[in-house]
């Protein structure tokens, strides 16, 4: 993964809980391998796909873990 660019779009708090939506941009290899002989077998282990994607990320208010909410593409 190559990060270009993150930064938070928007935070909110709502019925208790706290909530941060993350903008990632950068690229990325993705690909799938066969176990038994390390073939690619989909996508490419050589060719960089570009990722735009926001995260949000919840947590009950206060100082407790954050937990990852939604994944939404550009």
């Amino acid at each position: 993964v190559d990060l270009r660019r993150s930064e938070i779009t928007e935070a909110w708090q709502e019925t208790g809980r706290d909530y941060v939506t993350v903008y990632f941009a950068g690229s990325l290899l993705d690909y799938t391998v066969e176990d038994a002989t390390g073939a690619v077998v989909a996508g490419s282990a050589t060719q960089r796909e570009n990722l735009e994607e926001f995260w949000t990320f919840t947590r009950p208010a206060g100082l407790n873990s954050w937990m990852l909410s939604a994944i939404q593409t550009s």
